[in-house]
């Protein structure tokens, strides 16, 4: 039965794609949960109307998303970032958006409550968010 495996072949290089292609979707993914971020802030911040439900949730979809992909990256070997210094980007990175993604569900449970200000939470968040983007933009170009 042939099973399309070739003895001495190296498979090496076609394995190294998929981590790079997991860390690539979680860039983007990221990025966009970034982009309405940015988008849900300046109207907050403007106005002082609370985004849609639904805008809010593809946020956190979109976060949480990347946040899995990101750690499914890394679990997968991605490149080391030993050359210029980044080689823990990536888990830092991870780790910051985990911390923004909990922030993120704190900001929806008190959001529900009537009378809450939740503008520090919501600094938290962004802070936490916007850190782990910046180390995971240096890390994927690094990489």
């Amino acid at each position: 039965m042939e099973t399309g495996y070739v003895e001495g072949a190296d498979y090496a290089p076609a394995l190294r794609i998929v981590p790079l292609l997991m860390l690539s979707l979680a860039l983007v993914l990221l990025s966009l949960a970034v982009l309405i971020g940015v988008a849900m802030a300046i109207r907050f911040l403007g106005d002082r109307h609370r985004p849609s439900r639904t805008i809010a949730a593809i946020h956190g979809l979109l976060g949480a998303s990347g946040l899995s992909a990101l750690i499914l990256a890394l679990a997968s070997g991605t490149g080391t970032g030993d050359r210029y210094g980044t080689a823990s980007f990536g888990s830092a990175a991870a780790i910051l958006a985990a911390l923004a993604a909990l922030a993120g569900a704190g900001i929806m449970l008190l959001a529900r409550r009537p009378a809450r200000n939740i503008g520090f939470l919501i600094g938290v968040h962004a802070s936490l968010a916007v850190t782990a983007y910046l180390l995971l933009l240096a890390y994927v170009l690094l990489t």
